[in-house]
């Protein structure tokens, strides 16, 4: 069997420039190239990380081709200048010159627009992201609804910092019939439909959480008002949720965002008796898709 050492040092090598050069070759044959990138913090350690993608149509058998280019550390500041660096950087490492190039997409940070409005590159700004944005917007419009989100916080905390607590909370749940014990998700303030996957187990696990909170002593317990207010925003959250995971398909092209803006803001325009208590809420998610 070969060592560690000859596959991470030899194999690899020999096997990553086979594919570099394959990859490069299909890059040359195509016509026009697209490209995706973004700038992000590792979790385990403070190192910042830029990719960039490729994409294009393979014209024989006129199917959409993909491959990561690159994914590595950005040391300094996230100027525009020192972007714009990286990027060029990256294009003459494969060879990739503007006459191929078609349009990037990236986020709508302004260093990353400016970067490549001084690269004079077309570029279009992640309409995931721009979803992050709109969602946020709306959730922190109606203080009802930011306050019913940071006390579903705070219960769900009790859980995450004490053992003790979950061992029993998924005793109730074996208690109350379930087959198989799920725990409550926390959301991040940089993933918009975490919040949405944190109503949603709120909402599952309710009769659980009301056996515990009888038992003993929560953060923070939900009104009947505040657990139907739960149910009102997963509903008008969850067309947003099935566009995220449409747009977020590797098949994903720009041609549908068009479409599912339209569709959002026509759920939105609709009025229904159970808009109480998030009216707020839905007018200001309305304003804001109707500006993307």
């Amino acid at each position: 069997m070969p060592s560690r050492h000859h596959v991470t040092d030899k194999s690899l090598p020999i096997l990553y420039e086979k594919v570099k050069e394959y990859v490069a070759d299909q890059i040359n044959k195509a016509e026009a190239v697209s490209f995706t990138t973004d700038i992000w913090s590792s979790s385990v350690s403070p190192v910042s990380m830029i990719s960039l993608t490729a994409h294009w149509v393979d014209t024989s058998t006129f199917t959409l081709k993909s491959a990561v280019l690159h994914a590595t550390e950005f040391r300094g500041s996230h100027t525009a200048n020192a972007i714009g660096e990286k990027v060029r950087e990256m294009f003459a490492r494969w060879k990739i010159t503007m006459d191929k190039f078609h349009v990037v997409l990236r986020d709508n940070a302004s260093n990353m627009r400016k970067a490549f409005e001084d690269m004079q590159a077309a570029s279009l700004g992640c309409f995931a992201h721009s979803l992050q944005l709109v969602v946020k917007e709306g959730l922190l419009s109606q203080r009802s609804v930011k306050d019913a989100l940071a006390k579903a916080r705070g219960i769900i905390g009790h859980f995450k910092h004490s053992p003790l607590a979950t061992s029993r909370f998924e005793d109730i749940q074996r208690e109350l019939g379930a087959t198989e014990t799920k725990r409550l998700l926390q959301d991040v303030a940089t993933r918009w439909n975490s919040s949405f996957y944190m109503i949603q187990s709120m909402l599952e696990l309710r009769r659980a959480i009301s056996s515990y909170g009888t038992e003993h002593k929560l953060p923070s317990t939900l009104t009947a008002n505040e657990w139907a207010l739960l149910e009102k925003v997963a509903h008008v959250l969850e067309p947003f949720e099935e566009v995220t995971k449409k747009i977020s398909l590797s098949t994903s092209t720009a041609a549908e965002v068009i479409p599912h803006v339209s569709s959002l803001k026509i759920a939105l325009a609709e009025e229904t008796p159970e808009d109480t208590g998030i009216k707020t809420m839905k007018t200001t998610l309305l304003e804001s898709v109707q500006k993307i």
